[in-house]
């Protein structure tokens, strides 16, 4: 009788994580030592907030220094002056004007970064014009032209919430889908923005949820947030219950 056929092994490809010290150490010659370095680092951190956010604030003046020295110095020049040029159209709504001096940058060799098209999607949002502001923010932040920053996120956001009514439903969906893609991580820029229109329209559910948020996320208030719910009473109530264990490091708005 002739022997049974040899099974053929699946070939699965083997699957190594970025993290695991024991693979990328004989990769790289000095990843044991990076990886000491880095659980070091790690049991010093507390959960404190500010050093959360302190963190956060440095990461993002890092990369922001890392996308600035891949510009030559006149390349430098003219985003510069691009930038200040769209700023001025932020204050005027110019949303037009705004986009074709956007165009200008890339017909002269120099990519925007995310300062630049932030102006560029504030004078379409100033301008309500969330058409211009949308397709700015997927030409430049969607298609790869550069990282998103937090700023621009809130940015289109609001002009969302500037809707009537409110286009919570699109705004969440650029907040979190930030955060999935690009790591972007809200802090009190962006959820000032939402309770800003929590206190607008008077959403006090809204509002409590969104601060709830903030307290799941180790989120604190900063000088701007009382300032946001200002106008409704119910709500600064409960900021101040839930984000503000010290209140002498925020504003008194007491009347």
């Amino acid at each position: 009788a002739s022997s049974p056929p040899r099974r053929t092994p699946a070939l699965t490809p083997r699957l190594v994580r970025s993290n695991d010290t024991s693979t990328t150490s004989r990769a790289m010659p000095h990843a044991s030592s990076l990886a000491s370095r880095a659980r070091a680092s790690h049991t010093r951190l507390t959960f404190s907030a500010r050093r959360r956010h302190s963190a956060r604030s440095h990461s993002t003046r890092f990369a922001a220094a890392v996308t600035r020295a891949a510009y030559t110095a006149d390349q430098l020049t003219t985003l510069k002056q691009t930038t200040t040029k769209l700023r001025e159209c932020a204050k005027r709504g110019a949303a037009s004007s705004a986009v074709d001096l956007l165009v200008g940058l890339g017909a002269q060799g120099v990519t925007p970064d995310a300062t630049c098209a932030t102006a560029c999607i504030s004078a379409c949002v100033n301008g309500a014009n969330m058409e211009l502001a949308q397709k700015v923010y997927d030409e430049i932040f969607e298609k790869g032209v550069c990282v998103p920053d937090e700023v621009a996120v809130a940015e289109i956001a609001k002009g969302y919430l500037q809707l009537d009514p409110p286009g919570w439903g699109r705004a969440m969906q650029l907040v979190n889908g930030a955060r999935q893609k690009y790591g972007v991580e809200p802090s009190s820029v962006t959820y000032n923005v939402l309770l800003s229109t929590c206190a607008a329209t008077n959403d006090l559910m809204r509002a409590e949820e969104i601060v709830d948020r903030m307290v799941d996320e180790d989120v604190p208030a900063d000088g701007y947030t009382l300032k946001a719910v200002e106008k409704r009473r119910s709500i600064r109530a409960y900021v101040r219950k839930m984000l503000l264990v010290d209140k002498e490091e925020v504003w008194d708005d007491d009347e």
